[in-house]
Protein backbone atom coordinates (compact mmCIF):
# COMPACT_ATOMS: atom_id res chain seq x y z
CA UNK A 1 0.00 0.00 0.00
CA UNK A 2 1.45 3.49 -0.71
CA UNK A 3 -0.54 5.41 1.08
CA UNK A 4 1.24 8.15 3.37
CA UNK A 5 0.20 7.91 6.61
CA UNK A 6 2.13 10.83 7.64
CA UNK A 7 0.66 12.92 5.27
CA UNK A 8 -2.77 15.25 6.51
CA UNK A 9 -5.31 14.83 3.81
CA UNK A 10 -8.84 16.73 4.88
CA UNK A 11 -12.02 15.07 4.08
CA UNK A 12 -15.91 16.26 3.86
CA UNK A 13 -16.10 13.29 6.41
CA UNK A 14 -13.68 14.24 9.04
CA UNK A 15 -15.41 17.62 9.52
CA UNK A 16 -17.53 17.91 13.38
CA UNK A 17 -21.00 19.35 13.09
CA UNK A 18 -19.76 22.71 13.58
CA UNK A 19 -17.07 23.04 10.83
CA UNK A 20 -19.75 21.66 8.24
CA UNK A 21 -21.74 24.27 9.02
CA UNK A 22 -19.33 26.56 8.13
CA UNK A 23 -18.10 24.45 5.18
CA UNK A 24 -21.59 24.91 3.49
CA UNK A 25 -22.04 28.42 4.71
CA UNK A 26 -18.69 29.41 2.56
CA UNK A 27 -19.62 26.74 -0.37
CA UNK A 28 -22.67 28.79 -0.92
CA UNK A 29 -21.61 32.00 -0.68
CA UNK A 30 -18.26 30.72 -2.84
CA UNK A 31 -20.58 28.97 -5.76
CA UNK A 32 -22.83 31.45 -7.43
CA UNK A 33 -25.86 30.31 -9.05
CA UNK A 34 -27.21 26.54 -8.92
CA UNK A 35 -29.41 26.73 -5.94
CA UNK A 36 -30.22 23.21 -7.16
CA UNK A 37 -27.51 21.63 -6.59
CA UNK A 38 -26.22 23.00 -3.88
CA UNK A 39 -29.66 21.36 -1.73
CA UNK A 40 -29.10 18.32 -3.49
CA UNK A 41 -25.35 18.62 -2.74
CA UNK A 42 -26.12 18.99 0.89
CA UNK A 43 -27.85 15.89 1.17
CA UNK A 44 -25.76 13.96 -0.80
CA UNK A 45 -22.90 14.80 1.76
CA UNK A 46 -24.49 14.07 5.07
CA UNK A 47 -26.12 10.83 3.66
CA UNK A 48 -22.24 9.81 2.53
CA UNK A 49 -20.59 10.85 5.65
CA UNK A 50 -23.61 8.44 7.15
CA UNK A 51 -23.03 5.49 5.62
CA UNK A 52 -19.25 6.02 5.03
CA UNK A 53 -18.53 5.29 9.12
CA UNK A 54 -20.92 2.19 8.69
CA UNK A 55 -18.07 1.35 5.62
CA UNK A 56 -21.07 1.29 2.92
CA UNK A 57 -20.47 4.14 0.71
CA UNK A 58 -16.61 4.79 -0.07
CA UNK A 59 -16.54 8.02 -2.51
CA UNK A 60 -18.98 10.09 -2.91
CA UNK A 61 -19.16 10.70 -6.66
CA UNK A 62 -21.14 13.78 -8.52
CA UNK A 63 -21.42 13.71 -12.48
CA UNK A 64 -22.15 16.92 -13.48
CA UNK A 65 -22.88 18.10 -17.34
CA UNK A 66 -23.27 21.28 -19.38
CA UNK A 67 -22.01 23.27 -21.46
CA UNK A 68 -18.33 24.89 -20.98
CA UNK A 69 -18.12 27.61 -18.84
CA UNK A 70 -21.75 27.50 -16.85
CA UNK A 71 -19.62 26.33 -13.26
CA UNK A 72 -19.25 22.41 -13.18
CA UNK A 73 -14.92 22.90 -12.98
CA UNK A 74 -15.62 25.31 -10.35
CA UNK A 75 -17.59 23.01 -8.41
CA UNK A 76 -14.27 21.04 -7.60
CA UNK A 77 -12.14 24.51 -6.86
CA UNK A 78 -14.92 25.53 -4.57
CA UNK A 79 -15.26 22.39 -2.58
CA UNK A 80 -11.33 22.31 -2.44
CA UNK A 81 -11.44 25.94 -1.37
CA UNK A 82 -13.95 25.75 1.73
CA UNK A 83 -12.05 22.02 2.64
CA UNK A 84 -9.24 24.60 3.02
CA UNK A 85 -6.83 23.22 0.10
CA UNK A 86 -3.34 24.95 0.59
CA UNK A 87 -1.98 22.84 -2.28
CA UNK A 88 -2.94 22.42 -6.29
CA UNK A 89 -6.09 20.63 -6.56
CA UNK A 90 -6.01 16.86 -8.11
CA UNK A 91 -7.23 17.63 -11.54
CA UNK A 92 -7.21 14.77 -14.63
CA UNK A 93 -8.06 16.33 -17.83
CA UNK A 94 -9.62 12.86 -19.61
CA UNK A 95 -9.42 14.72 -22.48
CA UNK A 96 -5.68 13.59 -22.67
CA UNK A 97 -7.32 9.79 -22.29
CA UNK A 98 -8.55 8.67 -25.60
CA UNK A 99 -5.42 6.63 -27.16
CA UNK A 100 -5.55 2.68 -26.75
CA UNK A 101 -2.80 3.13 -23.94
CA UNK A 102 -4.42 5.68 -22.25
CA UNK A 103 -4.80 3.74 -18.86
CA UNK A 104 -1.29 2.69 -18.38
CA UNK A 105 -1.02 6.70 -18.99
CA UNK A 106 -2.98 6.93 -15.91
CA UNK A 107 -2.23 4.53 -14.06
CA UNK A 108 1.37 3.49 -14.80
CA UNK A 109 2.71 1.65 -17.25
CA UNK A 110 4.02 -2.33 -16.42
CA UNK A 111 7.08 -2.91 -14.77
CA UNK A 112 9.73 -3.24 -17.30
CA UNK A 113 8.46 -1.04 -19.71
CA UNK A 114 11.05 2.22 -20.21
CA UNK A 115 10.36 4.95 -18.03
CA UNK A 116 7.41 3.05 -16.07
CA UNK A 117 5.84 5.24 -13.26
CA UNK A 118 3.25 5.18 -10.58
CA UNK A 119 0.62 7.20 -13.49
CA UNK A 120 -0.65 10.63 -13.43
CA UNK A 121 -3.69 9.73 -11.06
CA UNK A 122 -2.10 8.88 -8.04
CA UNK A 123 0.34 11.75 -9.32
CA UNK A 124 -2.24 14.58 -8.83
CA UNK A 125 -3.42 12.98 -5.63
CA UNK A 126 -0.68 12.76 -3.59
CA UNK A 127 -0.16 15.60 -3.97
CA UNK A 128 -2.72 17.32 -2.91
CA UNK A 129 -3.91 18.40 0.92
CA UNK A 130 -7.57 17.52 0.51
CA UNK A 131 -9.77 14.51 -0.20
CA UNK A 132 -11.07 15.30 -3.65
CA UNK A 133 -10.48 14.45 -7.36
CA UNK A 134 -11.49 16.69 -10.32
CA UNK A 135 -11.81 14.66 -13.48
CA UNK A 136 -12.66 16.97 -16.93
CA UNK A 137 -14.19 15.51 -19.54
CA UNK A 138 -14.97 12.49 -18.51
CA UNK A 139 -16.85 11.22 -21.63
CA UNK A 140 -13.44 11.47 -23.59
CA UNK A 141 -12.03 8.42 -22.31
CA UNK A 142 -12.20 5.51 -23.37
CA UNK A 143 -14.10 1.78 -22.40
CA UNK A 144 -10.91 0.66 -20.16
CA UNK A 145 -11.14 3.55 -17.97
CA UNK A 146 -14.63 3.58 -17.46
CA UNK A 147 -14.11 0.12 -16.53
CA UNK A 148 -11.18 0.95 -14.30
CA UNK A 149 -13.38 3.87 -12.35
CA UNK A 150 -15.89 1.29 -12.04
CA UNK A 151 -13.88 -0.25 -9.42
CA UNK A 152 -12.07 2.87 -7.81
CA UNK A 153 -16.23 4.09 -7.00
CA UNK A 154 -16.75 0.28 -5.45
CA UNK A 155 -13.71 -0.06 -3.20
CA UNK A 156 -12.46 3.09 -2.82
CA UNK A 157 -8.88 2.73 -3.81
CA UNK A 158 -6.60 3.26 -6.70
CA UNK A 159 -4.81 0.86 -7.92
CA UNK A 160 -2.02 1.02 -10.34
CA UNK A 161 -0.38 -1.16 -12.95
CA UNK A 162 2.30 -2.05 -10.28
CA UNK A 163 -0.58 -3.59 -8.00
CA UNK A 164 -0.12 -0.76 -5.38
CA UNK A 165 -2.83 0.95 -3.54
CA UNK A 166 -3.65 3.82 -2.76
CA UNK A 167 -6.54 4.69 -0.22
CA UNK A 168 -9.38 7.47 -1.48
CA UNK A 169 -11.83 6.07 0.93
CA UNK A 170 -13.99 9.40 2.24
CA UNK A 171 -12.84 11.00 -0.90
CA UNK A 172 -15.06 13.34 -3.12
CA UNK A 173 -14.71 12.82 -7.16
CA UNK A 174 -16.53 15.35 -9.25
CA UNK A 175 -16.80 14.38 -13.21
CA UNK A 176 -17.56 16.71 -15.43
CA UNK A 177 -18.57 16.62 -18.91
CA UNK A 178 -20.24 18.60 -21.73
CA UNK A 179 -22.37 16.04 -23.19
CA UNK A 180 -25.91 16.45 -22.97
CA UNK A 181 -28.73 14.24 -21.18
CA UNK A 182 -29.13 12.29 -23.73
CA UNK A 183 -25.62 11.17 -25.12
CA UNK A 184 -25.11 10.54 -21.33
CA UNK A 185 -27.14 7.35 -21.70
CA UNK A 186 -25.68 6.76 -24.74
CA UNK A 187 -21.55 7.23 -23.61
CA UNK A 188 -21.82 5.91 -20.20
CA UNK A 189 -22.66 2.21 -19.46
CA UNK A 190 -25.38 1.61 -17.06
CA UNK A 191 -23.11 0.18 -14.64
CA UNK A 192 -21.36 3.28 -14.25
CA UNK A 193 -24.16 5.53 -14.38
CA UNK A 194 -25.63 3.48 -11.43
CA UNK A 195 -22.56 4.09 -9.34
CA UNK A 196 -22.80 8.23 -9.47
CA UNK A 197 -24.41 9.24 -6.38
CA UNK A 198 -25.38 12.98 -8.18
CA UNK A 199 -25.71 13.54 -12.01
CA UNK A 200 -27.15 16.61 -13.32
CA UNK A 201 -27.02 19.35 -15.60
CA UNK A 202 -25.43 22.68 -14.89
CA UNK A 203 -27.24 25.92 -16.94
CA UNK A 204 -26.23 28.98 -17.88
CA UNK A 205 -25.92 31.69 -15.21
CA UNK A 206 -29.17 34.29 -14.29
CA UNK A 207 -28.30 37.72 -15.25
CA UNK A 208 -28.71 38.47 -11.45
CA UNK A 209 -25.88 35.37 -10.19
CA UNK A 210 -23.56 36.79 -12.84
CA UNK A 211 -23.66 40.34 -11.45
CA UNK A 212 -22.70 38.87 -7.72
CA UNK A 213 -19.91 37.04 -9.35
CA UNK A 214 -18.73 39.95 -10.75
CA UNK A 215 -18.71 41.84 -7.62
CA UNK A 216 -17.43 38.91 -6.01
CA UNK A 217 -14.56 38.57 -8.66
CA UNK A 218 -13.66 42.32 -8.59
CA UNK A 219 -13.13 42.12 -4.85
CA UNK A 220 -11.35 38.69 -4.71
CA UNK A 221 -8.88 40.11 -7.82
CA UNK A 222 -8.20 43.66 -5.61
CA UNK A 223 -7.52 41.95 -2.10
CA UNK A 224 -4.67 39.67 -3.92
CA UNK A 225 -3.12 42.40 -5.59
CA UNK A 226 -2.86 44.77 -2.70
CA UNK A 227 -1.91 41.86 -0.33
CA UNK A 228 0.52 40.69 -2.96
CA UNK A 229 1.72 43.88 -3.93
CA UNK A 230 0.94 46.09 -0.58
CA UNK A 231 -0.66 48.92 -2.25
CA UNK A 232 -4.13 50.33 -1.78
CA UNK A 233 -6.40 50.93 -4.28
CA UNK A 234 -9.31 53.75 -3.97
CA UNK A 235 -12.55 52.41 -3.70
CA UNK A 236 -13.99 53.84 -7.07
CA UNK A 237 -12.22 51.02 -9.03
CA UNK A 238 -14.30 48.44 -8.35
CA UNK A 239 -17.07 50.70 -9.45
CA UNK A 240 -14.87 51.31 -12.97
CA UNK A 241 -14.26 47.68 -13.29
CA UNK A 242 -18.12 46.76 -12.66
CA UNK A 243 -19.53 48.99 -15.02
CA UNK A 244 -17.09 47.86 -17.97
CA UNK A 245 -18.93 44.48 -17.33
CA UNK A 246 -22.26 43.49 -19.91
CA UNK A 247 -23.23 40.26 -18.04
CA UNK A 248 -25.89 39.68 -20.50
CA UNK A 249 -22.83 39.28 -23.31
CA UNK A 250 -21.70 36.11 -21.24
CA UNK A 251 -23.03 32.51 -21.35
CA UNK A 252 -19.00 31.01 -20.73
CA UNK A 253 -18.32 31.92 -17.07
CA UNK A 254 -14.44 31.64 -18.25
CA UNK A 255 -14.85 34.16 -21.01
CA UNK A 256 -16.18 36.63 -18.23
CA UNK A 257 -13.62 36.37 -16.12
CA UNK A 258 -11.13 36.61 -18.91
CA UNK A 259 -13.16 39.48 -19.12
CA UNK A 260 -13.01 41.31 -15.78
CA UNK A 261 -9.21 40.42 -15.25
CA UNK A 262 -8.75 42.12 -18.88
CA UNK A 263 -10.49 45.21 -17.21
CA UNK A 264 -8.30 45.15 -13.79
CA UNK A 265 -5.48 45.34 -16.07
CA UNK A 266 -6.25 48.07 -18.57
CA UNK A 267 -7.61 50.32 -15.55
CA UNK A 268 -4.09 49.67 -13.83
CA UNK A 269 -1.54 50.61 -16.75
Amino acid sequence: NITDTNRYVRRIIDLNEEELTDFFDSFNSKLYGHDRFKVDFREAVNSYRVFNNIGEHKILSLFLMGDSGVGKTEVARTIHRCLGGKKKIAKVNFGNYSSHDALNSLIGSPLGYIGSDGGELIKRVTESDVGLILIDEFEKAETAIFNYFLDVLENGKIINTQAEEYDVNGYIIVFTSNISKTDFSKIISPELRSRFDYKGMFNVLTNDDKTKFVHFRINDILTKYETSTGKVFEKKIHAQIADEMDVSKYKSMRDFNKKIKDTFVKILL
